[in-house]
């Protein structure tokens, strides 16, 4: 019961930060963060120099957060297919279907790094970390916002409450609809943090409420110091987060809580708990 009651109790810290952190979300000034340090959304520090909006990512082609972001995505990624690997349980459908979420929420989110600060290829836009004109690739950001939108709440609402529920399916429509509409108007730029940020009520409110050990203390713990690297980086990008690496610290923390969801880590824990 104690355990329970910290588990809950975490949930709502981390409820009510990410809650914070969607107001701070909407009040990145509409001229696309000016002042804020912030491109294309994103805290990107780099080297020899930090890239900007005039020189872009030219000056730290290989080495930015993006690029690392990347790395620690592809990285995690391989840890989630080990864990399943090394899994003893492994092998039912349901159990599978788990980890392959997993592994597919890290994994779209390192190659939407990659694809920001990529320059090489012709058959997707150029955004080379920043891009001062969106217009005329809005309409591409906003069908990549609302799939992976759908995508995301009906992996957090499956996994909460069952994905055979009615709720879980009219739940995830009624959040892509209300997200891309609440972001509508923040400016092109703004489309993909928009989306993580929001999505992280979303998450916090179902392990809130669920019992399913995949929304354990751990991943709880691990969404309020994800949710408090996010705060900071955009409300204190310049001084405070770039000069540490940037965003590349969100993706290490939120994605820690990812893997921390796996079932051989669930497993673990339950078998730590039996043992004590």
């Amino acid at each position: 019961m104690l355990l329970e009651r910290i588990n809950k109790l975490t949930w709502g810290v981390a409820l009510l930060l990410s809650l914070w952190y969607a107001y701070i979300f909407f009040q990145v000034p509409r001229s696309k963060g000016e002042g804020s340090g912030l491109l294309f959304g994103f805290c990107v520090a780099g080297y020899p120099e930090a890239p900007d909006k005039e020189t872009r990512c030219d000056n730290c082609p290989y080495i930015n957060s993006h690029v690392a972001a990347f790395v620690v995505d592809v990285f995690l990624t391989a840890v989630t297919a080990y864990f399943w690997y090394k899994d003893p349980q492994k092998g039912g459908f349901k159990k599978d279907i788990v980890y392959l979420a997993l592994g597919f929420i890290i994994l779209i989110h390192g190659l939407l790094h990659w694809f920001l600060q990529q320059t090489t290829f012709d058959f997707l836009p150029i955004i080379n970390c920043y891009r001062p004109d969106t217009s005329d690739i809005e309409e591409f950001g906003y069908i990549i916002f609302g799939t992976f939108s759908f995508l995301l709440s009906l992996i957090i609402l499956g996994f909460g409450f069952g994905v055979n529920k009615w709720f879980t399916w009219v739940g995830s429509v009624i959040f892509t609809i209300a997200v891309v509409v609440l972001t509508e108007d923040t400016g092109g730029e703004l489309i993909l943090p928009g989306l993580f940020c929001i999505v992280h009520p979303l998450s916090c409110f179902t392990g809130l409420f669920t019992k399913e050990p995949l929304f354990n203390t751990k991943v709880a713990t691990l969404f309020v110091i994800c949710t408090a690297v996010g705060i900071l980086e955009l409300s204190s990008c310049k001084d405070i987060l770039r000069p540490y690496g940037g965003h590349v610290w969100y993706d290490i923390t939120l994605h820690l809580a990812v893997v921390s969801a796996t079932p051989y880590i669930t497993n673990q824990g339950k078998k730590k708990n039996h043992d004590d």
